[in-house]
């Protein structure tokens, strides 16, 4: 897939791959994939396509990031709101310029960002 625009890493490949680790996390946790599809608003399939996603296995987060998606799913266990641990997570990638490291990896760095130009 060619990429054109900076914010089409994150759709393609930022998003997926998240929700692979929460998905991953929420496995580890006991769930069947069927329970994490109901908790996550998705179906048993999207579930499956995560895990197995050739989008998502393409990010590797470091040990930073996996502990703030271990904090997120623990969240997501009390409050059941997936959309806001997946803006959250965005959001903090964003402020620590993860996501700044993951544009450079695909030569896509965005025009004016004053984060991936420090």
């Amino acid at each position: 897939m060619k990429i054109s625009m900076p914010q089409e890493i994150e759709v393609w490949y930022v998003f997926p791959a998240i929700r692979k680790e929460f998905a991953k996390e929420l496995l580890q946790k006991g769930f069947s994939q069927k329970e994490i599809a109901i908790k996550m608003g998705l179906t048993q399939a999207a579930i499956s396509q995560y895990l197995k996603s050739k989008r998502a296995n393409n990010l590797s987060f470091d040990k930073e990031v996996k502990s703030q998606i271990k904090k997120s799913v623990n969240r997501f266990m009390k409050t059941g709101n997936m959309v806001r641990e997946i803006l959250y997570l965005s959001s903090y990638m964003k402020k620590t310029t993860h996501i700044c490291r993951i544009h450079h990896s695909f030569e896509k760095i965005p025009k004016g960002c004053a984060l991936c130009y420090k």
